[in-house]
């Protein structure tokens, strides 16, 4: 297992920021406690387009459980847990949540290739050189946020393993059973 030190982290995350494509964040499969995170319990600030262009606004959807899953075609990890995501999408959506996929990867042109073959029913949005993201204290990819109705950061999950779709749902179902 690939880990990062902070000043690493920091360099490659810089080194996404002005558009390496070649840089790449470790993917994380293990089972390990997720590293505390300066986010949670902080409001959502996070704002990228579609991939049509269209400017989303993800912090401003009050009223909504959210989950922000930033990803990349390139982990392997990422795309284990999106039929995971699609299936909370789908099947919690009509009780308040909304997912976002958040992709970090340079090129449109594999996002929309990647999406041909696995598609999804929640949006997708791109965050090209990896700018919002660099906010999250990335070490491992994927990166999901869980975010209350108030627009609060509840939860950051790094990495993903087997057992984490069960912990992410109940986390989520926890929070849609909070008042409004």
């Amino acid at each position: 297992m690939l880990r990062l030190s902070p000043h690493t982290s920091g360099t490659l995350l810089a080194l996404l920021a002005v558009g390496c494509a070649a840089a790449e964040l470790p993917e994380r499969r293990s089972s390990e406690t997720d590293r505390p995170s300066r986010n949670a319990g902080k409001p959502l600030v996070l704002s990228a387009p579609d991939l049509n262009g269209r400017e989303v606004d993800v912090g401003a959807e009050m009223g909504k459980v959210r989950v922000v899953d930033f990803w990349a075609t390139w982990c392997e990890p990422c795309k284990e847990a999106m039929p995971e995501l699609d299936a909370m999408a789908r099947e919690l959506g009509p009780r308040g949540l909304n997912v976002y996929g958040v992709s970090i990867d340079e090129d449109r042109a594999q996002i929309l290739q990647y999406l041909k073959k696995a598609p999804v029913s929640f949006p997708v949005l791109w965050d090209k050189g990896a700018v919002q993201v660099s906010r999250f204290d990335v070490v491992y990819m994927p990166v999901t946020l869980l975010v209350d109705r108030r627009g609060i950061v509840r939860y950051v999950h790094q990495g993903w393993d087997a057992g984490r779709s069960q912990r992410q749902r109940a986390e989520v179902e926890a929070l849609l059973a909070e008042a409004r």
